[in-house]
């Protein structure tokens, strides 16, 4: 009897032994993640707050700024906000002060992307770090001269430095707004990056969506519409390769309005 009891003994309560140490594991799995979880938060808090602090911390002070620092990308950039800084050395400045600096420089600047006016966190000098546009070409219409961004933002042509050998864009058409069609800016990119050489100015029609290729030579390339557009200047500089292998010197006029039906059309201008 005694051997029998202890054998049911065992195989009644083994079950029950399992499955207590399975319910332990995951107690002390959940235990562990939310342990993690609540350092992670901790963490995360903190370094939220500090970045809070480091962002917000010249406006919660008045200080008199010794110095002034300025980061711009140019001269050009640099001495137009010594113009507009209506400050002095060791003047009183609040945080608000700095904050519509900040405010004044990025409306005043259309060249500028981006500008940060902040102070020192050791020091008190005002640091101001400005960052450019990047000029993707010169575009000219009837009456206005523009500078236009790699994002496709237009901004004063007086306002900015031009960068030497910049794409030159031209336009018989008023330009209406802040900025251009993407797609036109994609092409401008593709044909500035392309091995097209001695390209004079580039003429685009905004209302037809056509363009033109105008060489220092004199040639004139019918670019035709935006579409199919790299096609195009590959087969461009085909044409202009067998051409002079040929013999025939340029200048040129060539036609891509007709490319669509697989035509295109050169003559040698007299």
């Amino acid at each position: 009897m005694y051997l029998q009891k202890k054998s049911s003994k065992r195989k009644t309560f083994a079950p029950i032994n399992a499955r207590k140490r399975k319910k332990l594991r995951i107690k002390r799995f959940f235990l562990a993640f939310t342990i993690c979880l609540f350092l992670f938060l901790c963490f995360w808090s903190l370094k939220k707050g500090f970045e809070y602090i480091f962002e917000h911390k010249n406006q919660w002070f008045t200080w008199k700024a010794k110095a002034f620092v300025i980061e711009a990308e140019d001269d050009f950039t640099k001495e137009q906000i010594k113009d507009l800084l209506s400050f002095r050395e060791n003047t009183l400045i609040s945080g608000e002060d700095a904050k519509n600096l900040q405010n004044t420089l990025q409306t005043k600047l259309n060249q500028i992307q981006k500008v940060q006016v902040k102070r020192g966190f050791f020091s008190k000098k005002l640091y101001i770090k400005t960052k450019n546009y990047e000029v993707l070409s010169k575009l000219s219409d009837k009456e206005n001269s523009y500078l236009l961004s790699t994002t496709g933002v237009l901004f004063n042509y007086d306002r900015a430095a031009i960068p030497p050998q910049v794409l030159q864009l031209k336009t018989d058409e008023e330009i209406k707004g802040e900025f251009l069609p993407q797609e036109l800016v994609k092409l401008l990119k593709d044909v500035s990056q392309s091995s097209l050489k001695d390209i004079a100015y580039v003429e685009v029609s905004l209302k037809k969506e056509t363009f033109k290729l105008i060489f220092t030579d004199g040639t004139v390339v019918s670019m035709g519409s935006f579409d199919a557009y790299n096609d195009k200047i590959l087969a461009l500089k085909d044409i202009i390769d067998i051409s002079q292998k040929k013999g025939i010197k340029g200048p040129y006029n060539i036609n891509f309005n007709y490319f669509n039906k697989g035509k295109i059309y050169l003559n040698k201008q007299v």
